[in-house]
């Protein structure tokens, strides 16, 4: 929540100080802060008492600054201290004096249902006000939710325009996204060009996101000419900075030895640091490497592990590898029905050979396995299918 209410305060406070008259040359006194800048110094302070003490009267008289500052006072406070629903109230109160940013914020409350009752109507009509009034988280949020359906209509000719809006102004999550809209057509006509002029310059500013994309299309070749060079350039950019899907793909490069000169040693190291980062593809490539030797001294017992760490996870043809490992006894101990389960799932997920193995599996079962193995198949169907990619 912090995270989603942060704000960029202002710090320029008018620091007063003597002048001398042009003429008389006498010094003039300084002007005095007043409540709301001395409220404001409290604030940065962290003393919030004397904040709200100063505060306060000046939103209950309607100065929508202090009524502002209530808001981000309750909800930027830690444990107890947080009150969303005092945050909601004030920044409410600040929103209907047109406070753009206020707006913003209040709409975003909406759409989480923090310190108010989620409602996308709501979120809607405010970030609309917000995203009018030129700001720029406003705009992107507008756009997404266009793009989706939340709470508008589902017009995605709409939402390219807010992320147009929002990318004018440097966001560079609306730039991305107003990109990946111009590459596939999707909403809006397709506009390869424009699509690579915003991936370019995202890329070159070190947005992973962008630098993976021009990496992932120069290699597929679809939409711009295959061009392995700049495929594995853009994704060892984004590996240098520790992205763990870079670095499972520049492992792979040095694995099939497409993009980059073959080197299963350094295979290794790229996908085992994309495990350690918790990368789903990468810990089922790296129990292949293990299982087969590449790279490294070759260990089923480690290989199956990581099967099953990426099977538990929903990956398909771990599951699909791990049944294969539960037949043959290699690295784990066998056990046919287990097999027959772990074939079920992989099935179940369209893997090419799980359907053939487990037919052929059962038909190979004793009447007592057989009941186990069909019990174990739902079970790992209902566990262990859908994907997760975290």
């Amino acid at each position: 929540m912090r995270a989603l209410l942060s704000l960029t305060l202002s710090l320029l406070i008018a620091l007063s100080c003597a002048t001398a008259d042009a003429t008389t040359h006498k010094a003039k006194k300084a002007k005095p802060p007043s409540d709301y800048e001395k409220g404001l110094g409290a604030y940065l302070k962290k003393d919030y008492a004397t904040a709200l003490m100063l505060w306060f009267p000046l939103a209950e008289k309607g100065d929508r600054e202090a009524q502002f500052m209530l808001g981000n006072m309750y909800a930027e406070q830690s444990g107890a201290r947080q009150d969303m629903k005092k945050a909601a109230h004030w920044y409410s109160q600040a929103a209907r004096q047109d406070h753009v940013k206020a707006q913003s914020i209040l709409g975003r409350l909406y759409l989480k249902g923090a310190g108010v009752k989620q409602n996308f109507n709501s979120a809607a009509k405010w970030l609309l006000k917000a995203a009018r009034g030129k700001d720029v988280d406003a705009q992107y949020i507008l756009g997404k939710m266009y793009i989706h359906g939340d709470g508008v209509p589902r017009k995605p000719a709409k939402g390219a325009y807010w992320y147009s809006k929002a990318a004018k102004q440097g966001h560079s999550r609306a730039q991305y996204e107003l990109a990946q809209m111009y590459l596939h057509g999707d909403g809006i006509k397709q506009n390869v060009k424009k699509a690579f002029k915003l991936l370019n310059k995202l890329a070159e500013k070190n947005n992973t996101d962008a630098q993976l994309c021009l990496a992932d299309v120069y290699a597929e070749g679809k939409l711009r000419p295959k061009d392995p060079k700049k495929a594995f350039d853009w994704y060892t950019r984004a590996a240098e900075k520790g992205d763990p899907r870079a670095l499972y793909q520049v492992g792979l490069a040095y694995k099939e030895g497409k993009l980059a000169p073959k080197n299963l040693k350094t295979a290794f190291q790229k996908v085992k640091q994309a495990a350690d980062k918790n990368y789903l593809d990468a810990i089922y490539e790296l129990g292949k490497m293990y299982v087969n030797g590449y790279g490294v001294k070759r260990d089923y017992k480690k290989g199956v592990a990581l099967f099953m760490q990426a099977a538990k996870r929903g990956h398909g043809q771990a599951q699909m590898d791990l049944g294969v490992a539960y037949f043959t006894g290699n690295g784990i101990p066998p056990d046919s029905a287990i097999a027959y389960a772990w074939f079920y799932v992989a099935n179940a997920q369209g893997i090419a050979g799980a359907r053939k193995n487990k037919a052929a599996l059962y038909k190979k079962l004793l009447p007592e396995d057989k009941k186990r193995a069909i019990k174990l198949g739902f079970e790992y169907v209902k566990k262990y299918s859908h994907k997760d990619n975290d």
